[in-house]
């Protein structure tokens, strides 16, 4: 019966701090780990692409419903990107690099 007196639209403002969170959280573990702990750093990945995918769904039902908290989600979904993409993360390479062009030893000759 509890269940019943909430109203959709809090419920929405919920999952979005929800989401929030679980951005927060998965940004720390997938950035800040040790590299020999990968996979944590995979889970906290896969972690941060829920949390996008649900602040996104969530921050448009919000909109909906002419609640504030779309522009929280919209706001938080920016700050977390710019997380994600800043500073001196590991490289995931599978193949070495190798060089395009071979040097050439007598070019001035």
């Amino acid at each position: 019966m509890a269940l019943s007196s909430l109203r959709l639209c809090a419920m929405l403002e919920l999952s979005v701090i929800l989401f929030q969170v679980v951005g927060v959280i998965a940004l720390c573990v997938s950035r800040l780990l040790p590299p020999s702990s990968i996979r944590w750093a995979n889970r906290g990945r896969a972690g941060f692409v829920v949390a996008m995918i649900g602040l996104g769904l969530a921050g448009a039902f919000c909109g909906r419903h002419d609640s504030d908290f779309a522009l929280f989600a919209g706001g938080s979904m920016t700050i977390l990107l710019i997380g994600m993409t800043m500073g001196s993360g590991q490289v995931d390479t599978t193949v070495p690099p190798r060089s395009l062009v071979a040097p050439e030893a007598n070019l001035a000759s």
